[in-house]
């Protein structure tokens, strides 16, 4: 295969990051990565020629791709650039997520290969998608790229691909809204300042790390999952009704990926 692999991806938790890179392995282990979880690395716009492949990985927000990502990736263009598609959801449903991030980006001059919904732990609870991706995910992912890789070497150009189908509706689900929510701050803080550094929106102040912006949050709980004291919890009534709503219905259940070729 004569393309140079390229990864692009958010990943709060790190699914993502592990989904995205397990299908990447399964084609190359060489590949370039951008990742664009941090708000400094969302700054740039990124152009793609004929002569890459791009793995293109987001999680599930509500059943869509998180609206920040797709207004950033008006700023993400290709040329002919064949993609492979990567949702990764917390074991409830993907819903529009996948064919809104195939839309967007074949709207960008990229064409669809292949795509995968995937599992990873939810963010609001370690009671749904427990430890997920695990091996056997990633197991699936790194035979989704091999498969990917023969796929792209039976052909002798890439403009032969029968256009890609995907699970979805159009219109996209509509898009839910939240009263206004953020993480709280118990004094079991010991300002180490790892929950700024990794905060994807930059919502989290540098110089009070209790001061968090609630425009900027979208409750991926990055800082919930890395806080090395426990010290960060959602304690909201809209937010405890969700999740107790998921680990009722989803945390016996366990879904598996599904790939697109």
């Amino acid at each position: 295969m004569n393309k140079k692999l390229n990864v692009l991806y958010f990943s709060a938790t790190d699914g993502t990051a592990k989904v995205v890179k397990g299908v990447a392995e399964g084609i190359s282990d060489n590949y370039k990565e951008y990742n664009i979880t941090l708000p400094n690395n969302r700054q740039d716009a990124i152009t793609f020629d004929s002569n890459d492949l791009v793995i293109i990985g987001v999680p599930v927000y509500a059943g869509r791709v998180p609206k920040f990502l797709n207004d950033y990736f008006l700023n993400v263009k290709g040329n002919n650039t064949p993609a492979v598609f990567i949702t990764v959801y917390g074991n409830r449903n993907y819903d529009d997520a996948l064919i809104e991030l195939k839309d967007t980006f074949e709207s960008n001059g990229f064409i669809g290969v292949s795509a995968g919904a995937f599992i990873a732990e939810h963010s609001n609870t370690t009671k749904v998608g427990t430890n997920r991706p695990d091996n056997n995910d990633l197991e699936t992912a790194k035979k989704f790229g091999a498969e990917i890789k023969n796929k792209l070497e039976s052909l002798e150009d890439i403009l032969q691909l029968t256009k890609l189908m995907v699970k979805g509706n159009f219109p996209y689900k509509e898009r839910t809204s939240a009263p206004p929510i953020v993480p709280d701050t118990s004094d079991a803080c010991i300002n180490c300042g790892i929950c700024a550094k990794h905060c994807p929106m930059g919502a989290i102040n540098f110089n009070n790390f209790k001061d968090i912006d609630s425009a900027k949050c979208v409750r991926c709980c990055s800082c919930i999952k890395r806080c090395p004291v426990k010290a960060k919890s959602i304690n909201h009534e809209v937010f405890n009704k969700i999740t107790k709503g998921l680990i009722d219905n989803f945390s016996i259940l366990r879904n598996e990926p599904e790939c697109f070729l």
